[in-house]
């Protein structure tokens, strides 16, 4: 049996990357362990709850620039360095696979303190300040974009492989009626997939509830898929009633695979997981960028999309209202016209989808040697 640790969390684009290589390295090496260090957000255990992997959350916290959050952040690291250590005690990993973010660091660089063969997983198209630090300690950087290559320092540059982003299989394999029937949409209608990222931003709530009149006029060709916060699911479910389209309100899309399988076009942020799933199914998008980041990270993993024409990008206002009039310019010929969503429909190749997978897996069951 061969242990291993991926470590990262706090958002579903650092965990769905991790499943998708733990899932393929199981089809590789059928007893391969994978245990994931992640973040203690409560994210993390929806996401890991109900797979067959075991996880444990750390203490870490992300550094922040005001002084005052200074000794908190040193509190939490020293004791996400002595949970590392006896984690790598107890598991000895043939290899570790840093998913990003904050709580990728302590497990990483203990490891690669050790000798243990240690790779960093890195989706966006701008790293992150944390994978820009582990960077320079990992033996293998694993990147979606080549251009993510110039990100890193010249003397780094040579750890970079792009390889795409790892696809979970599943998300593949879904089922259209199976979808249609789970998520109780109805099959004589085309569905508007909504999702804001693992955060399910308001702002896109907020402006698909204000473009809610302009779907009631397409209602007998249209429905709408949409997850929302808990504490607003009665509301945004009355609102989208009240407009007369058909409309699913979930808190959270606890099969993932099933609702990308009923969406004919998706209205979601531009996070590197995301955009690589749509890329992979070939699903039309709209997509409203995160707008706070200062390297505008999800513009620039959004674009092969964009010059592929399968999406368009929309900037977000922060103003439902603003945002949904911009849908009405951009997105209302969509709805309308049956040719402009085919031609924005792609079809791409399956084994290509799940190459990045394949080619993380292959590097840690091997030890680091390609």
């Amino acid at each position: 049996m061969a242990n291993y640790i991926f470590c990262g969390g706090g958002t579903g684009g650092h965990l769905y990357p991790g499943l998708a290589v733990a899932e393929e390295l199981g089809r590789q090496q059928p007893d391969a362990q994978v245990v994931f260090a992640c973040s203690d957000r409560s994210v993390d255990e929806t996401i890991l709850g109900p797979t067959p992997f075991s996880y444990l959350a750390q203490p870490t916290r992300p550094f922040r620039k005001n002084p005052l959050m200074w000794p908190g952040f040193l509190l939490a690291w020293n004791k996400s360095i002595r949970q590392a250590r006896a984690m790598l005690d107890e598991v000895q990993p043939k290899a570790v696979l840093g998913l990003g973010g904050f709580a990728g660091a302590a497990v990483a660089i203990q490891a690669a303190k050790r000798g243990i063969p240690t790779a960093l997983l890195n989706p966006d198209g701008v790293p992150g300040k944390a994978n820009l630090y582990l960077a320079e300690k990992v033996d293998r950087i694993f990147t979606q974009f080549e251009q993510t290559r110039n990100c890193f320092s010249a003397s780094l540059r040579s750890k970079v492989r792009t390889v795409g982003c790892p696809i979970r299989a599943g998300i593949l394999d879904a089922d259209r009626l199976e979808a249609l029937e789970y998520y109780q949409l109805r099959p004589d209608r085309k569905t508007i997939l909504v999702f804001g990222g693992s955060a399910l931003a308001v702002s896109i709530v907020e402006t698909m509830a204000q473009f809610r009149e302009e779907l009631g006029i397409r209602s007998e060709h249209w429905q709408i898929l949409i997850a929302v916060r808990g504490d607003r699911n009665m509301e945004v479910q009355r609102m989208f009633n009240g407009c007369g389209i058909h409309a699913k309100v979930v808190p959270y899309f606890d099969r993932m695979d099933l609702a990308y399988a009923a969406g004919d076009l998706a209205v979601v942020r531009g996070g590197a997981c995301t955009i690589a799933e749509l890329a992979a199914l070939g699903i039309p998008a709209v997509i409203f960028p995160y707008p706070h980041h200062a390297d505008r990270q999800q513009f620039i993993n959004a674009a092969p999309l964009v010059e592929a024409g399968q999406a368009i990008v929309i900037e977000d206002t922060s103003s439902g209202v603003l945002n949904a009039k911009a849908m009405r310019a951009e997105v209302s010929e969509i709805l309308d016209q049956p040719e402009w969503l085919a031609a924005m429909t792609k079809h791409p190749s399956r084994q290509e989808a799940l190459a990045a997978a394949h080619d993380v897996a292959q590097w840690l069951r091997t030890g680091g040697e390609e």
